[in-house]
């Protein structure tokens, strides 16, 4: 009775110690972790395929960091979007939220950064972002139809994100807002938890798939041949305007070495339908930066100011050796040779 009583005194006191511990990493986190606006920078609607939107000239706060958005409805420090200058070579870069990248400084996120670096050698040179969180490749393609033709760009850089932009899941969950269905409930306790968000759903996420016997199969199914026909036809209509298409995969901040049979796979499908690419996530590890030390923080692995400095640095080697500036005219616009 007395080893039944201490073992149950032990497994109270290891219960509050745990409890204490949760509580101080909780308040640890609130304390460290900078806030969001609780508005919704997105509208939904029907009038295009794309369902979502992000509203224009609108600005929120995220993660500390403000996020603005111009006339168009695309990240952007000002509301007015240029006419395109003579001379200029103008770069429209389709995405989702790692190219959004919300939570870093617009000056510090990749397209700034590559425009930048451009600019040092080309001075014409516009890099224009035109990504969406949440997007897929279906809806990049709507956004190529929709609004980057009308810009005249001289450049489509296609920056997909093998992680999730082959499925249709978020695409379904735009059309149902869209549509005025009912919105999934807000987390409740314990999923409302920072630390929840930080370590347990991952905890969580990784005892499911342990205890099915299989992970989560990714680049497989309806949402993979929707995608990468929309890729083709990405390719298909910049080229029937003439303009040259370049297509690279994002990484995540998790295992690199995880996600290239994924990465391969779509370089593989652009090979063989011609497509040119930059194998960004070999230039990642190359580069030496561990995985953690790119994630925005503790809530969020969305990609920090290290993240978009290496993307941006990898960007602009490649598109240097793409870009052929004319030697008789320093105002000339450089030209696009992708291959």
């Amino acid at each position: 009775m007395k080893t039944l009583r201490l073992l149950g005194i032990q497994a109270a006191v290891l219960m509050l110690l745990a409890l204490v511990l949760v509580a101080i990493a909780e308040a640890y986190l609130r304390l460290t972790v900078p806030e969001s606006s609780s508005e919704s920078i997105f509208i939904y609607t029907l009038e295009t395929g794309r369902y979502k939107l992000m509203r224009p000239d609108a600005e929120i706060v995220a993660w500390g960091k403000p996020l603005r958005t111009n006339a168009l409805g695309f990240r952007d420090r000002q509301s007015e979007v240029p006419a395109k200058q003579p001379g200029e070579f103008r770069v429209v870069v389709l995405g989702d939220s790692f190219t959004v990248s919300a939570g870093v400084a617009y000056d510090d996120i990749y397209t700034t950064r590559l425009e930048r670096m451009l600019r040092e050698r080309h001075l014409n040179v516009k890099v224009m972002n035109l990504a969406v969180s949440g997007y897929n490749i279906v809806q990049y393609e709507l956004v190529l139809k929709e609004v980057a033709l009308a810009l005249q760009p001289d450049l489509v850089l296609v920056a997909v994100f093998p992680a999730n932009d082959f499925s249709n899941e978020t695409l379904e969950a735009n059309l149902r807002r869209a549509r005025g269905e009912p919105e999934p409930p807000a987390p409740r306790f314990p999923r409302s938890l920072y630390v929840y968000q930080a370590w347990g759903g991952k905890i969580e996420a990784k005892l499911a798939s342990l205890l099915s016997g299989k992970a989560p199969a990714k680049g497989e199914g309806t949402g993979w041949q929707d995608n990468t026909a929309a890729l083709a036809r990405i390719a298909q209509t910049a080229q029937a305007h003439r303009i040259p298409v370049l297509v690279t995969a994002l990484p995540h901040t998790w295992s690199f070495r995880a996600e290239l049979p994924l990465h391969d796979k779509v370089y593989r499908f652009c090979d063989a339908n011609g497509i040119p690419t930059f194998n960004m996530i070999q230039a990642f590890i190359a580069s030496g930066v561990k995985e953690s030390s790119l994630r925005l923080n503790a809530l969020d692995s969305h990609p920090n100011e290290t993240y978009n400095l290496v993307a941006a640095g990898a960007l602009a080697a490649r598109l240097e050796r793409a870009l052929v500036l004319p030697e008789h005219s320093p105002d000339a616009s450089p030209v696009a040779l992708p291959r």
